[in-house]
């Protein structure tokens, strides 16, 4: 069944869309007119009170368009295929939208039906036919991923279930087969309700929705929440813990599926700086870099040892991306930093209040 916009939703976005939807944005100054203004970069800002939008930008960071969102907007899934980007509303949420990043044209605003909502993150399949969302069942929290057929308009066409409670990233191998961070969290809103029982996973289901494999970490309250790949086999996670607020276990770690799961390591005194949350992650060939907007810091592992070798603040240090063996991070202060460790970083302001993650096209 496809799923129909809410006459509040549309309301919102009809709203917002009188601030300008899909608004081209101004080069900044004489110098800025040479830079390319080719999509390469995606993500959420927050423009002001109760003010969402997407943002397509160039590969500096400098935004090229914004188009509004009727409510805070979360992850982004890109489609190169079809010029499509998809953002997912943030958990527990009630629309994704889908428009083309070329053009800044909606395609679709679909919104959840009332016993539904999104967890604030999806994925497109390798051949740009699918889109995967995680989604809940108000009330018990029971994990969804939910299946949109993209060439009959983003209908939903199937349902994958039976990983676990409180799905919240899911990512696509290069095999087709889909990894899950399940937070294992039941929730009212976003309050938690079963802390003391709750059961995170890293679930990989094939591409017809039959688990395939499930392992945990040794601590049951550190819920799996954001997930990268380093472009092969070794999935990456990044944890929340909602345990006692003075330990301050280790937040990433590193999975092949078939093998154990291996935690990257910092000293107790370096994870408190990350306040028991992880964010955004991206990988090159040596190095990984995670974000954490609650710790107004990032820091980058290497992959070899698993140790941490760089901790740098930024305020509100929000999404990440890989790109040339370098990393680019976003932030809510506007500040893009260019971190080509073990080079020194560079910064430039975008203007732009980003917002949770990026999405590289």
């Amino acid at each position: 069944m496809q799923l129909m916009v809410t006459d509040k939703a549309r309301r919102k976005l009809l709203k917002a869309a009188l601030f300008g939807a899909a608004s081209p944005i101004l080069p900044f100054g004489c110098a800025s007119t040479e830079r390319s203004q080719v999509p390469a970069l995606i993500g959420c800002s927050i423009s002001g009170r109760d003010q969402y939008s997407a943002v397509v930008a160039d590969d500096y960071g400098l935004p090229i368009r914004k188009l509004p969102l009727p409510e805070r907007g979360h992850g982004v899934a890109t489609n190169t295929r079809f010029n499509h980007a998809v953002v997912f509303a943030r958990r527990p949420g009630t629309f994704f939208m889908v428009f083309d990043y070329t053009s800044g044209e909606i395609v679709k605003l679909s919104s959840a039906i009332p016993t539904r909502h999104f967890y604030g993150h999806g994925v497109y399949s390798n051949d740009g036919n699918w889109l995967y969302a995680t989604e809940g069942e108000r009330g018990t929290s029971k994990g969804i991923i939910g299946v949109y057929d993209v060439l009959s308009g983003y209908e939903k066409v199937a349902e994958f279930s039976g990983f676990g409670l409180g799905p919240h990233e899911v990512i696509v191998m290069p095999d087709d087969s889909l990894a899950i961070g399940v937070g294992g969290v039941h929730t009212n809103g976003r309050t938690p309700l079963n802390l003391d029982s709750m059961s995170p996973s890293l679930s990989y289901l094939s591409s017809e929705g039959e688990l395939i494999d499930q392992v945990g970490l040794t601590d049951h309250q550190l819920s799996i929440r954001h997930l990268a790949h380093d472009g092969s086999e070794t999935v990456l996670c990044g944890q929340q813990y909602r345990g006692e607020p003075v330990e301050y276990p280790s937040l990433l770690a590193m999975h092949t599926r078939g093998s154990k799961m291996l935690e990257l390591e910092a000293d107790p005194e370096q994870w408190a700086r990350f306040n028991h949350y992880i964010a955004s992650i991206a990988a090159t060939d040596e190095w990984i870099l995670a974000t954490s907007p609650r710790g107004n810091c990032y820091g980058i592992w290497s992959k070899q040892t698993r140790r941490l070798v760089e901790l740098s603040s930024l305020s509100d240090a929000s999404g990440v991306v890989a790109s040339n063996n370098h990393f680019l991070v976003s932030s809510g202060s506007g500040n893009v930093i260019t971190d080509k460790y073990p080079s020194e970083n560079t910064s430039i302001n975008s203007n732009i209040q980003w917002d949770n993650h990026w999405s590289a096209i």
